[in-house]
């Protein structure tokens, strides 16, 4: 009997089960565009879910077995990111770029949308292929911050497919050439800083970290309105560069376009030392490298410095003994060597 009135009563509540309406997920609130740019899709506060306060953000990452809270608040202090969430604006965004919609990060001092100032503009390019390296919140913390606390509108695009935060913008990571049509995506940045009130589109400048020295580099010859460049950890010559790290073949096999029938060219095309006389002649560059860097050979950048000194290219070249990729332990040394810098030239 008792299989019997199991079935009965499966069969009395399984028209309410499916009457039961789906449940549907509800993202982040939209805020109201932060520009006037027709390419601007959406944007909401990247102080969202667990990243709403820094006890809900260190309560999600205490949940990982290696997580070392200790080290988490030595690298995020309390006082840093709660004053930081208070005084900063910071989106994430989806915008159009060549029909696709990409993902990306702004911030700004909350007061210049108060008290209706123009503020000189920072374009952050990150490293990185695809989703490797993608601009999460440690990283906006890490990187992002400390511009907008300088009195900057600080800007940077995921890259198409890259996307982390949003459903809209897409996810299809062979979207990324690894700097083909996927610079478009830096380039298209500009109509969106026409269009934010608070931002003096005169006064721009750019930062490239890693790839994002490629990005950097492809974009400069196409935005003469750049005041600006800071290239830290960069590559100059991609063929040249895979002598030392042979290991990044395999990344340009998967995401440059007809590489394996034009490895020379297409290598070419993203190395800035081929093509030197095309970057503005009076754009000055800051070069930051490290000397144990195992990623990106400091060759690259001493072979860049000599071609911008024999070019007469306004330039600075700072070489950090013993640092790494990540110009550790010299964080710190260059990161008021770049705030130096723009502040000269912004």
């Amino acid at each position: 009997m008792k299989p019997l009135l199991i079935l009965l009563s499966a069969m009395l509540l399984s028209p309410v089960l499916q009457a039961e309406p789906a449940k549907v997920k509800k993202g982040p609130e939209l805020l109201p565009a932060f520009s006037s740019a027709s390419s601007l899709k959406e944007n909401f506060s990247c102080y969202v879910g667990n990243f709403a306060s820094y006890d809900s953000w260190l309560a999600m990452l205490s949940k990982k077995p290696k997580f070392n809270s200790a080290a988490f608040e030595e690298q995020f202090p309390r006082a840093v990111v709660e004053t930081r969430q208070q005084n900063i604006d910071c989106r994430i965004f989806v915008y159009e770029s060549d029909g696709i919609l990409v993902e990306g990060v702004m911030l700004q001092p909350k007061a210049a949308a108060q008290n209706n100032q123009k503020l000189p503009v920072v374009i952050y390019n990150r490293g990185g292929n695809a989703t490797l390296s993608k601009i999460h919140y440690g990283a906006i913390q890490q990187n992002l911050m400390r511009f907008a606390e300088q009195g900057y509108i600080v800007i940077a695009s995921q890259y198409r497919g890259a996307a982390g935060w949003t459903a809209s913008a897409s996810r299809d990571i062979m979207l990324d050439q690894f700097g083909g049509t996927d610079v478009n995506d830096v380039v298209n940045l500009f109509p969106l800083i026409e269009g934010m009130p608070t931002a003096d589109s005169q006064r721009v400048a750019m930062i490239g970290v890693s790839r994002g020295s490629i990005m950097s580099y492809l974009a400069a010859t196409r935005m003469p309105q750049l005041k600006a460049l800071v290239i830290k950890s960069g590559g100059s010559d991609l063929e040249i560069a895979l002598q030392t790290r042979p290991s990044m073949n395999n990344v340009y096999e998967k995401f440059i376009p007809d590489y394996a029938n034009n490895k020379s060219a297409e290598l070419a095309k993203r190395s800035v030392l081929r093509w030197l006389d095309k970057l503005p002649q009076q754009l000055p560059i800051l070069l930051l490298h490290g000397e144990k860097d195992d990623r990106i050979d400091v060759s690259q950048a001493r072979t860049m410095a000599a071609a911008l000194k024999q070019k007469k290219q306004p330039h600075k070249y700072i070489e950090y003994t013993g640092a790494d990729h990540y110009l550790i332990p010299n964080h710190a040394e260059a990161d008021a060597e770049t705030a130096a810098w723009l502040k000269q030239y912004l």
